[in-house]
């Protein structure tokens, strides 16, 4: 019950009855004892979790002193980081940016001042229990870069450290808080200056064995097109990343872009579509292929919104199988920029080994990693209180506090 909770977040008596298998009774005594040891918190239930008719049901959390986890987006021209308590309220946010093709050194002396700045202002609700961070690309260069990152955060802080693609963990953090939540099969792809994705099956994000899963941005739609980063040619990023889509607008940034959709400009719009056009081709072979109901659009082109998706539905629909039209639905993205962030979040709290210990009864504060389960200090009403009504959750984090 308390790994649902670590990983859902939040749940009622009734959601986690259905998750675990355990009986109403039982999950209320068991409820009754993790309150009164202050391993779990009551919580507000999330709008979308409330009926529309009848009483609203209690919603427990973990104990959100129980530890932060910080979450790192290094992508191809700014760093953003999360800092999020076990009971998943975002504590701090922030971004900085960087020129494109920094060498990750570089990107690294961004980094560590912004989140050093992010946990020196969390730091009175809970040490720090982990650091999730999300590098571009998946080469096995890639990966080894995304390993020597995570070991400099992870030894910088004294806690466990994770890595992966960051659209991957994007696509990961849309799995659970956001566009894609509860859906068993996915595709999520990220249009940005890269462009990236994450292939989810049976509600888990597929990294295949070379961790390529899911590089929707390197599949080749003209053998003979321009030259991609990846070494070779036509490949989808090379067609509709964001600097080519400004270029063929005309548009300084996302929004002169979206400006001059707004206006009706054509060379905007001829771009938007162009890149919807493309992008439906390499969607549409993979929803045909793993016959996946739900596409999910994220990244910074996917801010013009309608502008995009529009177009994109409807050249989706001219490409997959008949039978298949009317069963795929296309959503943006509900994580915003801080999508790959929050994914190395979720990578930790997917993770058992990254641990969130509660205070014991006699301890001051949050114990340190490795320490032994809580005692049967009554904290929950405490720490609910201390957390207030207001602070946002990872499901609502169109905005969140910085």
């Amino acid at each position: 019950m308390l790994d649902h909770l670590r990983r859902s977040g939040r749940a009622s008596r009734t959601g986690l009855s259905a998750a675990t298998g355990l009986s109403r009774a039982t999950i209320s005594a068991i409820v009754t004892d993790l309150l009164q040891r202050g391993a779990v918190v009551v919580v507000p239930t999330p709008e979308d979790d409330q009926p529309r008719v009848g009483r609203t049901p209690e919603s427990l959390a973990l104990d959100p002193s129980s530890g932060l986890l910080l979450g790192v987006d290094l992508g191809h021209t700014r760093v953003r980081a999360v800092v999020v308590d076990a009971a998943h309220d975002v504590v701090a946010s922030g971004a900085r940016e960087y020129p494109a093709g920094s060498p990750w050194g570089d990107r690294l002396r961004v980094a560590v001042p912004l989140a050093d700045e992010l946990l020196a202002g969390a730091s009175p609700s809970g040490l720090l229990r982990g650091v999730g961070v999300g590098v571009t690309g998946s080469t096995p260069a890639a990966a080894r870069l995304g390993e020597e990152v995570r070991c400099a955060l992870a030894d910088r802080y004294g806690v466990a450290g994770r890595a992966g693609n960051n659209a991957r963990l994007a696509g990961l953090a849309e799995v659970v808080w956001g566009a894609a939540r509860g859906a068993s099969d996915a595709l999520y792809v990220r249009l940005s200056t890269g462009v990236g994705g994450a292939v989810v099956l049976d509600g888990r994000v597929r990294s295949g064995p070379t961790g390529s899963a899911g590089e929707l941005g390197h599949v080749c739609l003209d053998p003979d097109g321009p030259l991609c980063r990846c070494g070779g040619r036509g490949c989808l990023e090379a067609l509709v990343g964001l600097p080519v889509v400004l270029g063929a607008a005309g548009a300084a940034d996302v929004d002169a872009l979206r400006r001059a959709l707004d206006g009706g400009d054509p060379a905007a719009r001829e771009a938007v579509r162009r890149a919807a056009a493309r992008t439906a081709v390499a969607l549409a072979g993979a929803v045909t292929v793993m016959d996946v109901p739900l596409v999910v659009v994220g990244g910074e082109l996917a801010d013009v919104g309608e502008h995009l998706l529009g177009p994109l539905r409807k050249e989706l629909a001219k490409h997959v199988l008949a039978s298949s039209v009317e069963a795929v639905s296309v959503r943006p993205a509900a994580l915003g920029e801080l999508g790959g962030a929050l994914g190395g979040v979720a990578l930790l709290l997917h993770d058992p080994d990254v641990e969130l210990v509660s205070p014991g009864p006699s301890s001051p504060g949050p114990s340190s990693p490795g320490s032994s389960s809580p005692g049967p200090a009554p904290r929950g009403a405490r720490a609910a209180a201390a957390r207030g009504p207001d602070r946002p959750t990872a499901p609502a984090l169109a905005a969140p506090r910085s």
